[in-house]
Order: C-alpha cells, then structure tokens, then sequence
C-alpha cells in the first residue's frame, strides 16, 4: 500500500465497501481497501441475517427498491446458494383478541405479497399461499393457537451476514485487490484542493503511512460523516443513525421450520422469529441513537420489549432473560430527512461527490449491495476518464465455488470416510464455506488435533481457526468467534470455553503463513 500509487483506495470493510471492491477489481482497477477494526466488525455483522426484498418497504411504496433487492435475492442464490438459503415466512392472522404483524386487513395483506411475487418475476422462490391454522403449527408448533384464524406464507431467504462480507472480500482479494483490516483513516491526504490519499495507522502497531490514489470512496455506514469531515470540516451531517437490536435464544420452545413474523410492542413496526444456525434470532428494533458509533449495545429495556412482544405470540417458550444466549446491538446509516421517525427513513442508497472529490456511499441494504457498489464503480470509472466496462460480479461464484444440495448430500459420507470426520462435520463445513470446505478438510490432515471440536454441542472443528488465520485475515480471537464463526453468538459462553485453544492456534496459523509467504 506505500509502494504505489492507486486507482481507487476504499475506507471501510462492510458489506458495501467490499462490494466496490469486488466490482472495482474485477473491471481492472488497481484497489487498496482499508477497515480500522477487523472487516464486517460494524453494522454488516448485525442484521436480521435476511437477504430479502422488504415487505414493509411496500406500504411505503420503496417498490423500485423492493424489485431491485428481490432481483438481488435472485443473482446471490446463483453465486453463492449456501449464503442465501430459502426460507418459509410466516404472517399470521388472529381474531380482534390479538394484533397482527401486518394489520387486520387480510386482502391488503394478500395485495402486498401479490405485489411482492409480482415484482419478483420469474425469479421469485416460491408463490405466496394462505394456510388454515393446522397448517401453520406444522411448521411453527409453538405458535399460539388460540384465535389464529390463518396464515400468509411466503418466501425470503437466510444469510450469514458476516460470512458473506468475509466471502466478498476474498474473492476481491482474488482479483487483486490490496485489503487491510486493522488499518485506520486518520486523515485525508489533499493535491490542489482535491482528496489524493489516506493517512493510515495500524491499530494493532502504531505505524503509520500515506496510501495515494487517485480516487477515495467512503464507505463507512455510519461512521461516513466522521469521515467526510476529514475533507472537510464544516460539512453537515447527512446521517441519522437507527439502532436495530437482535436477542438470540434457544431453539427449544420454538422449534420453528418457517420465520414468524409478530408485532413489536410500542413500535409501528414487526419483529421477526428467525429459525438461524440452531438457535432462534429475534428482531429487529428501530429506534434513534445518539451514543458512540463503535460499540452500541442493547439495553435492558429494549431486550425485554423484545422478549414480552415474541412471549405473546409463543407463550409456551419460557422467554426470559436467564435463557438468552447472546444480543447483538447495530446501527442502520439511513440518510437524515427532516420531520421523519427513523423508521419512516427511506433504506435507499445515496451517493455524495464532496468539493474535495470524496466520493461517499451511505444508506443502503446488506440485500443489494452488489448494485450500490456497481452504482460506486460506475461513478469511479468517470472520474478515472476510462470506459464503464460491464460489472462481472453477478458471475462471480463466492466461497470456492457452489456446492449444490445434491452434491454435499453425494459427497460428504465419502468425504468423512477420506478424512476420518463424522458426517455431521464434513456437512457443515461444506455448508459453511461450500467450494473452500476442500481447503479445511486438507488442513486436517495435518494433526489429528485439528480435526476435533472447538466447543461442546457446535460443530466447528480445530482446523476452521487454521484456515482463518492462514487465509482469511483473523487476527484476533474475537475475529474468529465473531465474525469468521458466530460462536460467539450461538454459544451461551460466548466461546470462553476455547478462548486459548483458538489463540493458540492462530498464532500457529500466522506462523504457517509466514513461513510460506516469498521473502
């Protein structure tokens, strides 16, 4: 990054700064990206983990928004299936005695999904259906039974969001392009008045240095404007941060096959019970925030609303907070327009050309981040002088390439009997990383150590530590308990358990790295 001189340097390492630097790469510029704490550490490891077009953006008539995201549903099942998953979506309807998610009004609820097949097309997943109540508990028994007159089924999908940032940046990597995390924006770099280059430390060593380009995006979410005001210090504020928490429970006393969807008490808005990883995810709320940017969390008021509004729709689930596994607390970066809530806020993308020729990306969905970086890298394209070219990156198979259904279901007893791995294992591995499962299953040859479990009643193995430190930049223990894994999240000790196992072995990982790396 001191060496040269670059087309385009990108501050953040979330979804959408990994997006343009897969687009940007793949069109032939040279790229430099940089994120101040490990890559998908903010807002793009904190979602509802849903790749979807936003029903609620319907009633707010978002329906260019909602076509885009739903044809984005459509290419990231293409390119990378085990990270866009189909799922059932329930929304059930219930007697005078008791709300529902979406209103009383059965046929405008049927007008809504009508429109949302519509917008879909040929790509959608699945058409939407009502159900009789016997229907609904097959696929949710612990729903509450008492005045549910039916149900709205309909289809979305289900991510891993920060694998899905870790993915994007490997594959832009791949391509070329030059990433750092733990590398911090502490100044912006000026040649006659217009932004030429970063001023860069490294957080976990001090150094500092100039990355030159010739054009800066940021992409930051909500840190943008903090950001911005390093080329220019009167500029205003453009963002209104939301805070969205999650509360992660056990499985047991829900035992969903289908996400739920159930009204939010003291909010115009609808929560959802998601089926994720063996635990279920409840959420997301949506409330102003005026705290520090870096590490908001959920307080206790706003997890027992939370548990209170999923309580009244699933009664026999003992939601309290004693049987919560873990929370997790983000910030949407939503473009500020006066007079409005939070939740009244467009989720629709913004391009910003500061004076100085900062080029800032903020709002946007985890769902269509692939178009708001073709949005970014069109616009570089123009400031460089050179020809568009096409984006590449609706070809791009993510994580090694696709496993289907059909191939893991063929393969993985061979492939257990070939490394001496229970069945369970190889399928999750390749579930997990589906192309790169091959890479893991190698490096368990190496050590008979490496092929047992982290943690007790999860199936990560030894060798996933491995092979985040050697090829996925781990740095940190957190990095792989969070966001390489989501142990953390899953794990009612949030993986204390395995703390020094895992330090150990991506110490051992880097060494490995470095021993291999040409002088």
């Amino acid at each position: 990054m001191q060496r040269e001189v670059f087309d385009l340097a990108i501050i953040g390492g979330g979804i959408t700064g990994a997006g343009v630097a897969l687009d940007a790469a793949s069109r032939g510029l040279n790229v430099a990206l940089i994120e101040k704490r490990d890559f998908a550490s903010g807002t793009s490891s904190r979602s509802t983990k849903l790749i979807h077009g936003g029903l609620r953006y319907l009633e707010q008539f978002e329906f260019g928004l909602v076509r885009e995201a739903l044809r984005e549903r459509a290419t990231l099942s293409r390119i990378a299936p085990h990270l866009s998953e189909p799922l059932a979506f329930l929304v059930p309807v219930y007697d005078a005695r008791r709300p529902s998610p979406l209103g009383r009004n059965k046929l405008k609820l049927r007008l809504g999904l009508w429109l949302y097949d519509l917008l879909a097309g040929r790509q959608n997943i699945g058409r939407h259906r009502w159900l009789k109540p016997e229907e609904i508990l097959k696929l949710a028994p612990a729903l509450e039974a008492g005045g549910l007159k039916g149900a709205l089924l309909y289809y979305d999908c289900l991510t891993d969001d920060a694998r899905l940032v870790i993915e994007v940046i490997k594959a832009a990597a791949e391509a070329g392009a030059i990433v750092a995390n733990y590398a911090a924006a502490r100044g912006l770099v000026k040649s006659d008045g217009r932004v030429s280059g970063i001023e860069v430390e490294e957080t976990r060593g001090g150094r500092r240095f100039t990355l030159s380009a010739h054009v800066v995006v940021n992409a930051t979410g909500v840190w943008s404007d903090e950001v911005a005001r390093l080329a220019d210090r009167n500029g205003a504020r453009k963002l209104r941060p939301s805070k969205g928490i999650h509360v992660v429970m056990p499985d047991e006393g829900f035992n969903c096959e289908a996400a739920v969807l159930i009204p939010s008490l003291g909010e115009q808005r609808f929560l959802f019970i998601v089926p994720w990883l063996g635990r279920t995810l409840i959420g997301t709320t949506d409330t102003d925030y005026g705290g520090p940017l870096d590490e908001p969390v959920a307080d206790p008021d706003e997890i027992n609303r939370v548990l209170e509004s999923a309580a009244r729709y699933f009664p026999r689930a003992n939601l309290c907070t004693e049987r919560v596994i873990s929370t997790t607390a983000g910030l949407r970066p939503l473009v500020s327009e006066d007079d409005k809530s939070t939740s009244e806020l467009s989720r629709k993308d913004e391009l910003i050309e500061s004076d100085s020729g900062l080029i800032s990306m903020i709002g946007g969905k985890l769902t269509t981040y692939r178009r708001i970086a073709e949005r970014v890298v069109d616009r570089v394209m123009e400031r460089l002088g050179r020809a568009r070219g096409k984006c590449m990156t609706g070809q791009i198979e993510l994580a090694g390439g696709v496993l289907s259904d059909a191939q893991m279901k063929d393969e993985s007893p061979r492939m257990a009997a070939e490394y001496a791995l229970p069945v369970e294992t190889v399928e999750h591995l390749m579930h997990k990383y589906a192309g790169n499962s091959r890479v893991i299953l190698e490096i368990t040859r190496e050590s008979p150590d490496l092929r047992s479990p982290l943690i007790e009643g999860l199936p990560h193995i030894a060798a996933e530590v491995v092979y985040a430190a050697r090829y996925e930049m781990a740095m940190t223990v957190e990095d792989f308990l969070a966001r390489r894994t989501r142990i953390a999240l899953l794990s009612r000790d949030h993986g204390s358990g395995c703390v020094a196992r895992v330090g150990e072995l991506i110490h051992e990982g880097h060494e490995e790295a470095r021993r291999e790396s040409p002088a």
